[in-house]
C-alpha cells in the first residue's frame, strides 16, 4: 500500500491575509484544510461528505463517481465530488487500501447560547475529529475480521532498537527491543511477524543501512517529525496516556523504549483527537518467551499459506477452527508465537484434554459461540466515543452468550479450566449490564446516534411522552392537509417537510392565486420554484415548531440514555476485556479439541530433556488432503536423542520433504498447545526451529539460488543453539558436485560437534554416508522402496539405512521425459560407473530400435493390464487391436 499523504506537518492554524475573499462556507473549508494538506478532507454537509480542488479530482478518479462543480476562486470554478454519509465507509475502504489517509471532518454543534452569531453565520462549525490511517483504522467495515490492525513504530541509537506496537481495535500495546548487531534479521523477523498494517519512522534516516532496509516496507512507511521521538517529551505524553506519575509502573522500559512508545502515543493523539479507544496495559517482550521459528522456516513449512501464496492448503487453515473472530485472531498469534515455558504450554493443553474427554460439553460450547459478537472491537469503538448503538448490542449479546458459556463449564469445572470462569461478583455486574442494555436499545437499530430511533418504547416516560407528542402532531398535520385541500378546493395540495422551511403547503404555479387570494386562512408565500410555490401559515408554523422541538428534544434525551449506557459500558472496560480474552482462549482451545477429536490427534508431553519421539507422526495438511481424496496417509516416526542427527537419503518424491516438514510443525503445534496428529509423542521443549527444505533465489536483491542458500544456511548455524531443531535439505545443491559435497559434509559435522542439537539432515550426496557410518552421533536414514518389474514404488516409510540410488531416472519418467532421453542417461550411468569414455554417438542404430521396442512393449502392457475383460464389447475389442497394431507402425 503506497501512502499517498505520507508526513504529519502543518498541524498549527495558519493565518493568511491575502486569501481571496469567499463564502463563508469555503472559507470554513480552505482553514480546515490548511491545517490537513497531507490528507484527502471528507468535508460533511448534511447528508454528505463532500470534497473539492484536488481532493475532489483524485476521490472522483479513485472511487469512480462523478465531478462536479461549485462555484468559483480565484476566478476558476471549483472541483467537487461527494459520497453519502451513509455508505461512506465503503468508500473510505476504498480509498484506505488504494493508499490514502483521510481527514474526517464532521458538522458540529451550533453555538446555542449566541443567536445573533448563529443568525449571522448561518452555517454549522466544522473541524476534523478524526484522521484515519490505515493503522488507525476502527471501522468494522474496514477491518479483516480474523486479523490484527497493527500500528507499529521503530527506534533505534548506536547499538539497539525498539519497536512498539498497538491494535487500537483489540486494546493491545506491546514493545520489544534487541540489539543492533543483528538488527536487520531480527527486525526483519520481527516485522514479518507482527505484519504492521502501517509503520511510523523518522522521517530524516541518517543511518543508511536502515534507510535501505525499510526500501523494502516503503508501501507501509508514514514519515514523522524527529520532534516526536524526543524523549522529555515522549515521557510526559506517557505518563498522561497511561494515567501515571511512576514509570516504573509499566515495567523495565529505557529511554530507547520511551521513544518508540512515545511516538505511537503522539501518533494516536494527533490522528485520534478524542476518539482514541482504552488501551490495556503495557506488555514487554523479550527473545525467551517464545519459540523461534524464522521467516524463511515459516514460509518453507506453509505455515499461515502455500510457496505459491494460497492461504488454502496451509497448516493454519488445516488446523484452524475456532468460531469467533477474536478467537482466530488469538490462534494466529499463538502459531506465530509458541510457548517455550512448559507450565504454561501444559496448561493449555490440560485445557484441551478437559473438553476432549467432555465431547458433549464441546458440541454445546461450539454451538453457544456461533454468532457471538467481535465485543474486543466493539469495545474499542465505545470507548474512542465512535457511537454506534449496535456496538452497546453487540456487549449485551456477548455478555449473555459469555455467561451461557461459562455457566456450562461451571457444571463440572477441572483443571486448569478452572481459571477461565469469572467471579460471581463479575457476573452480576456483566449481567446487570446487559439487562439495562437490552431493556434499552432496539436491537436492529441505526449504526449512529445522529437522527435517534434507537431507544425502545417504554424504556422513558420522558421520551415516551415527547415522542407521543410528535406522533399527535403529525396526525394533526395529516388531517390539516385534507381541511386544506378541501378549503382551497386543491386535491393536489401536499404538506411537506425539509430542514430548512419546517412544514410547509406545496402547490403547483398554476393553483398559487387560489392560496392567495383565500381569505379563512391566510396562506404567506415563502419560496417558488420552477414548478411550485411553498406556502406556510400561523397554525402550520406553530405546529412544525412544536414537532420539531419535541423531535429535538426526543433525539437529545436518546443521546443522553446512550451516553449512560456507554458510560456503564466502559466501567467495566478491564472486565469485559478480561471475559473477551477467556472467552476468544477457550474458543482455541475448543478448536484444538475439535480437530483432535476429529482427526485422532493424541496429547504430547514434555518429559525429555534434549530430544524427541514422535511415534507414527502425520503431516497434518497433506494427511487432510488424502483423507479428502479418499486416501491414506503412511505415518513415520521420528526418535531424536541429545545430540542426535539424521542423515537422510533418498529421493523427493519418496516423501522424504513432507516428512521434514511435519517434524517441525507437529513440535511447533505442540508448544502452541495443540494436540498433534501422532500415537504417541514425548518432546522436549525446543527454543528454536530453522529449517530449509527445496531451493529457492532472491533475485530482488540480486541473490541467486545458491547465494540464498549459504546465507540461510549462515543464519542457520550461527542462530541455532543445543536446544534447537535444525532442518536442512539438499545443502549444497546449487554449485560443482565437488564444492557441495565439501560444504555438505563440513556444514553437518559443524552441526554435530560445534552446536550439537536436534537435526535431520536429508542429502543427495551419498558419499556423506560413508564418511559418517562410523559417528555414533549420527543415524542414517532412508525412505523404503521397491522394485515391482521396471517400475520403482515408493512406500513413503523412514528405515535405518541408505538409499542405493536417487531413483532419478524414474522420477524423470514418471513427468514424461521422452523414452530415448531415459535410454540415454541409463547409457551414461553405465559408462560412468565402469569408468569409460564417453562416446559421441552414445545410442546405436539397433540401441534406439531397443529402445523404442521397449517403450512399444511397456504401451501394449498398460493396456492390456488396465483391460476388464468382461466388460468390453465385440466393437470395443476390434478398437483395442487395432490401436495396439498401429504401434508397429514406423
Amino acid at each position: 500500500m503506497q501512502l499517498k499523504q505520507p508526513n504529519l506537518k502543518n498541524f498549527l492554524q495558519k493565518n493568511d491575509s491575502k486569501l481571496e475573499k469567499v463564502t463563508p462556507m469555503m472559507a470554513q473549508y480552505l482553514e480546515c484544510k490548511q491545517r490537513h494538506q497531507e490528507y484527502l478532507l471528507f468535508y460533511r454537509m448534511g447528508d454528505f461528505y463532500e470534497l473539492f480542488f484536488e481532493d475532489a479530482k483524485v476521490a472522483s478518479r479513485e472511487l469512480g463517481i462523478a465531478l462536479t462543480k461549485r462555484g468559483k476562486h480565484k476566478g476558476k470554478e471549483i472541483p467537487m465530488c461527494g459520497v453519502p454519509f451513509h455508505s461512506s465507509q465503503n468508500y473510505l475502504s476504498r480509498l484506505i487500501k488504494a493508499g490514502f489517509k483521510v481527514a474526517v471532518a464532521e458538522q458540529l454543534e451550533t453555538v446555542k447560547d449566541d443567536k445573533n452569531q448563529e443568525k449571522q453565520n448561518k452555517i454549522f462549525p466544522r473541524d476534523v475529529v478524526r484522521i484515519i490511517t490505515p493503522g488507525t483504522i476502527l471501522e468494522e467495515s474496514l477491518l479483516e475480521p480474523a486479523k490484527n490492525n497493527y500500528l507499529l513504530s521503530v527506534f533505534w541509537d548506536e547499538n539497539q532498537i525498539s519497536i512498539s506496537w498497538v491494535d487500537i481495535t483489540t486494546s493491545e500495546f506491546r514493545i520489544r527491543k534487541f540489539s543492533k548487531d543483528s538488527n536487520y534479521e531480527n527486525l526483519e523477523e520481527i516485522l514479518f511477524k507482527i505484519d504492521p498494517q502501517e509503520i511510523i519512522l523518522c522521517e530524516d534516516i541518517q543511518d543508511e543501512k536502515l534507510k535501505k532496509f525499510f526500501t523494502g516496507w516503503q508501501k507501509k512507511i508514514t514519515n514523522i517529525p524527529q520532534a516526536f521521538f524526543d524523549v522529555r517529551n515522549c515521557i510526559e505524553r506517557i505518563k498522561f496516556f497511561f494515567n501515571t506519575d511512576n514509570l516504573d509502573s509499566l515495567g523495565e522500559i529505557s529511554d530507547l523504549d520511551l521513544s518508540s512508545l512515545g511516538s505511537i502515543v503522539e501518533y494516536m493523539q494527533i490522528t485520534q483527537k478524542n476518539f482514541i479507544p482504552n488501551l490495556s496495559k503495557l506488555i514487554i517482550e523479550t527473545d525467551n518467551d517464545f519459540l523461534i521459528v524464522d521467516k524463511i522456516s515459516m514460509q518453507s513449512l506453509e505455515i499461515f499459506q502455500k510457496i505459491n501464496g494460497d492461504k488454502n492448503g496451509s497448516l493454519l487453515r488445516t488446523i484452524d477452527q475456532t468460531i469467533s473472530a477474536g478467537g482466530s485472531r488469538l490462534i494466529i498469534e499463538h502459531i506465530k508465537n509458541p510457548l517455550t515455558d512448559k507450565k504454561l504450554i501444559n496448561k493449555r493443553l490440560n485445557c484441551v484434554s478437559y473438553f476432549f474427554n467432555n465431547t458433549d460439553l464441546m458440541y454445546q460450547i461450539r454451538l453457544n459461540l456461533s454468532g457471538i459478537p467481535d465485543v474486543e472491537r466493539s469495545l474499542a469503538r465505545l470507548s474512542a466515543n465512535l457511537n454506534n448503538p449496535r456496538d452497546c448490542i453487540n456487549i449485551s449479546n456477548f455478555i449473555q452468550k459469555s455467561l451461557i458459556i461459562t455457566s456450562l463449564i461451571e457444571k463440572n469445572p477441572q483443571g486448569d479450566v478452572k481459571d477461565y470462569l469469572i467471579s460471581n461478583q463479575t457476573k452480576c455486574l456483566l449481567n446487570d449490564l446487559s439487562d439495562k442494555i437490552k431493556k434499552a436499545l432496539i436491537e436492529d437499530g441505526p449504526s449512529n446516534i445522529v437522527n435517534g430511533g434507537f431507544v425502545k418504547d417504554g424504556y422513558s416516560d420522558k421520551l415516551d411522552n415527547l415522542r407521543s407528542i410528535k406522533l399527535s402532531l403529525k396526525k394533526e398535520i395529516l388531517n390539516l392537509q385534507l381541511e386544506y385541500s378541501n378549503l382551497v378546493g386543491i386535491n393536489t395540495l401536499k404538506i411537506k417537510f425539509n430542514n430548512f422551511h419546517g412544514y410547509f403547503v406545496e402547490v403547483t404555479n398554476k393553483n398559487v392565486q387560489k392560496l392567495i387570494d383565500q381569505e379563512t386562512t391566510k396562506f404567506d408565500l415563502i419560496q417558488t420554484t420552477k414548478n411550485v410555490s411553498r406556502f406556510q401559515t400561523d397554525f402550520l408554523k406553530e405546529k412544525s415548531v412544536k414537532i420539531q422541538n419535541s423531535e429535538a428534544e426526543s433525539i437529545e434525551l436518546e443521546k443522553i440514555i446512550f451516553e449512560e449506557l456507554k458510560s456503564k459500558v466502559v466501567l467495566l472496560f478491564k472486565e469485559l476485556k478480561e471475559l473477551s480474552y477467556k472467552i476468544y482462549f477457550i474458543d482455541v482451545m475448543l478448536s484444538h479439541a475439535f480437530l483432535s477429536e476429529k482427526n485422532n490427534y493424541v496429547k504430547p508431553e514434555f518429559n525429555k530433556r534434549n530430544g524427541i519421539e514422535i511415534i507414527n507422526g502425520r503431516h497434518p495438511v497433506v494427511e487432510s488432503s488424502l483423507t479428502n481424496s479418499g486416501k491414506n496417509f503412511i505415518p513415520n516416526s521420528c526418535v531424536l536423542e541429545r545430540e542426535a542427527t539424521w542423515l537422510m537419503t533418498g529421493p523427493n518424491m519418496a516423501g522424504k520433504s513432507t516428512f521434514l516438514r511435519q517434524t517441525a510443525i507437529m513440535i511447533i503445534m505442540a508448544q502452541i498447545g495443540c494436540y498433534i496428529p501422532a500415537e504417541k509423542a514425548n518432546l522436549s521443549i525446543v527454543d528454536k526451529i530453522f529449517t530449509r527444505v527445496g531451493a529457492s533465489d532472491d533475485l530482488s536483491q540480486g541473490q541467486s539460488t545458491f547465494m540464498t542458500e549459504m546465507v540461510e544456511t549462515a543464519r542457520i548455524l550461527n542462530g541455532s543453539t543445543e536446544n534447537s531443531l535444525v532442518i536442512l535439505d539438499e545443502v549444497g545443491r546449487g554449485t560443482s558436485a565437488s564444492d557441495g559435497l565439501a560444504l555438505a559434509w563440513a556444514i553437518l559435522d559443524f552441526i554435530v560437534k560445534e552446536i550439537k542439537c536436534l537435526t535431520l539432515f536429508a542429502t543427495h550426496y551419498h558419499k556423506l554416508t560413508e564418511l559418517f557410518e562410523t559417528n555414533s552421533q549420527i543415524k542414517l536414514k532412508t525412505l523404503k522402496s521397491k522394485e515391482w518389474g521396471d517400475e520403482i514404488v515408493f512406500l513413503y516409510k523412514v528405515v535405518d539405512g541408505v538409499s542405493l540410488t536417487s531413483f532419478g531416472l524414474h522420477v524423470a519418467k514418471i513427468a514424461g521425459i521422452n523414452e530415448k532421453v531415459i535410454f540415454n542417461a541409463k547409457k551414461l550411468i553405465k559408462l560412468i560407473e565402469d569408468g569409460e569414455i564417453f562416446k559421441k554417438n552414445l545410442i546405436e542404430d539397433g540401441e534406439e530400435k531397443e529402445a523404442l521396442e521397449l517403450k512399444t512393449f511397456r504401451e501394449i502392457k498398460n493396456t492390456l493390464e488396465n483391460l476388464e475383460l468382461d466388460d468390453i464389447t465385440p466393437k470395443e475389442s476390434q478398437q483395442i487391436l487395432y490401436s495396439l497394431k498401429s504401434l508397429f507402425k514406423p
